[in-house]
């Protein structure tokens, strides 16, 4: 039997590969060595329905299982209705987090045979046996029940065993546990499971080892909270200096697991951590049971600071009791931190999640199909979810893509704003401004915002600094260099030096030749 793995992602990137198929192609092999011909495939977003229909039944496949997350869901539908319709006796089922969590909706839609929701390596066994013996695909569904995978230690390793080459793609995800010791209401990681089970430390080494043979570029580690066991965590960290010390790794952990050496053991690696804040008060995160102690957290992100390291914040409008001025505040806590990044996102009430439960008791207006996102609630207006809309986008472009974390201080210290003032600024300001490259954007609105607060005499220092950071990896560039009011490098001798008053600025520096 041909079976096609297929995995839609939403764009070509160095995180677009396809390891949940990997996972399932790994043990098929290793179960049916002889009756099945497996295949992976990988499609995009961006592709029309008939290109992704075409690609796939060139494979000429007797079966074929989707990957289905929140942003595949309806055009994964919508191919399997035309793989329907062009091939009506092909088998196909889906799998992936959206079958777990709402498998019955997905069963509603005629071209889907059958779902495996949960953990699919060992209940995608029970199913493709079913098949082989000739069982009716509809009846698959009703067999096989979600379990999680116990021993993870007996699950082959699709790196190792060559079903997923990493020399062939930018990026690698690695995971390394399954589980999460936490229950964050919005999150579907650990609904239905306890604890965390981990990969054994032998196999983790051999696959590191790989991808430093492989000349892999990029690591993104999966765990959802990589450093809770922090001997674990300090002992995965060793065997990277180690064994990959070039690699770049992506890690996501929670800031109170943080200590020094754990700081020292990260610092001395290539590596950028992610951090969950969602929000600054408590009073909000107790509605979506979380908590953050904001001593500590500054303790742990001085650490960081200390030792060097570079990490993100993760931030969520719209959050159950939270206001838009909340938000704004939460904003605020985080952006002092100066983190190299913040992600923020609306709130989604995924199905199978406790949120979504909850939900109606907190008033949540949202959407009834994916992406689930809240439209609104007695606390945050529909009005305030736009506002709160476009000033996460305003910062996504001005503070993230614009890489102003070394000199956004000195801006709003000079326009004397508080972080989210400044971004619902920019926000209004981009409404009637047309599209343009970002580092030409932020010198037009400073320029705009430093005329409106009477200080145009300080624009074109700030400009010089705008320049600078913003084309840093191309310093040599004459119409770059040409561009600058004053002697640049002069005015990175000065901010070195720790001198970040614009008007001191202006007046130390010398005009540019």
């Amino acid at each position: 039997m041909n079976l096609l793995l297929t995995s839609i992602h939403i764009e070509e990137s160095p995180r677009a590969v396809p390891l949940g198929p990997a996972m399932l192609a790994s043990v098929l092999k290793k179960e049916f060595p002889n009756k099945l011909k497996i295949d992976i495939q990988n499609l995009f977003l961006t592709q029309s329905l008939p290109e992704c229909a075409e690609i796939i039944l060139e494979h000429d496949p007797h079966c074929i299982g989707f990957s289905m997350y929140i942003w595949n869901r309806n055009l994964t539908m919508e191919i399997a209705g035309i793989l329907k319709q062009r091939k009506p006796d092909i088998i196909i089922f889906a799998g992936g987090p959206e079958v777990s969590a709402d498998p019955g909706n997905i069963l509603k839609n005629n071209s889907i045979d059958f779902v495996l929701a949960g953990e699919g390596e060992e209940i995608i066994i029970q199913a493709m046996d079913y098949l082989l013996k000739g069982g009716n695909p509809s009846e698959i569904s009703g067999i096989v029940s979600p379990s999680p995978v116990k021993n993870l230690s007996a699950l082959p390793s699709p790196f190792l065993d060559q079903t997923l080459n990493p020399a062939n793609y930018s990026g690698i995800l690695w995971e390394l546990s399954r589980g999460c010791p936490f229950n964050c209401d919005f999150c579907y990681e650990s609904r239905g499971t306890t604890g965390i089970r981990r990969f054994p430390i032998d196999r983790i080494l051999a696959e590191l080892r790989l991808f430093e043979e492989s000349k892999v570029d990029q690591v993104f580690v999966l765990d959802p909270t990589f450093n809770y066991n922090k001997e674990t965590a300090k002992e995965i960290l060793q065997l990277i200096i180690e064994e990959a010390p070039e690699i770049c790794f992506f890690f996501e952990v929670r800031s109170e697991f943080i200590d020094a050496e754990m700081a020292d053991l990260f610092a001395s690696i290539n590596c950028s951590l992610q951090i969950g804040i969602q929000s600054a008060s408590n009073e909000v995160l107790k509605n979506i049971n979380r908590k953050i102690d904001t001593d500590d957290f500054t303790s742990k992100m001085l650490l960081l600071h200390e030792a060097g390291i570079s990490y993100g914040l993760d931030l969520i409008y719209g959050l159950p009791g939270d206001t838009l001025e909340g938000f704004c505040a939460s904003i605020d806590f985080a952006i002092g931190f100066v983190p190299n990044h913040i992600d923020i996102f609306p709130l989604t009430v995924l199905p199978g999640t406790r949120l979504h439960e909850t939900a109606p008791s907190f008033g949540l207006e949202y959407q009834a199909d994916n992406p689930y996102k809240v439209m609104s609630s007695p606390e945050f207006s529909g009005n305030d979810m736009k506002s709160a809309e476009e000033l996460a986008h305003a910062f996504d472009l001005f503070y993230n893509k614009g890489k102003a974390v070394p000199w956004f201080n000195i801006v709003i210290n000079t326009l004397e704003l508080t972080p989210s003032a400044f971004f619902r600024e920019f926000a209004e300001w981009l409404k009637t401004k047309p599209e343009e490259d970002v580092i030409s954007l932020q010198k037009n609105f400073i320029a705009w915002a430093f005329e409106k607060n009477e200080k145009s005499a300080l624009t074109s220092i700030a400009s010089d600094i705008i320049t600078y950071f913003g084309y840093s990896e191309y310093p040599a560039e004459d119409d770059i260099l040409a561009s600058f009011n004053y002697n640049p490098t002069e005015l990175i001798e000065q901010l070195d030096a720790g001198i970040t008053d614009l008007e001191e600025l202006s007046i130390l520096l010398r005009a540019a030749k």
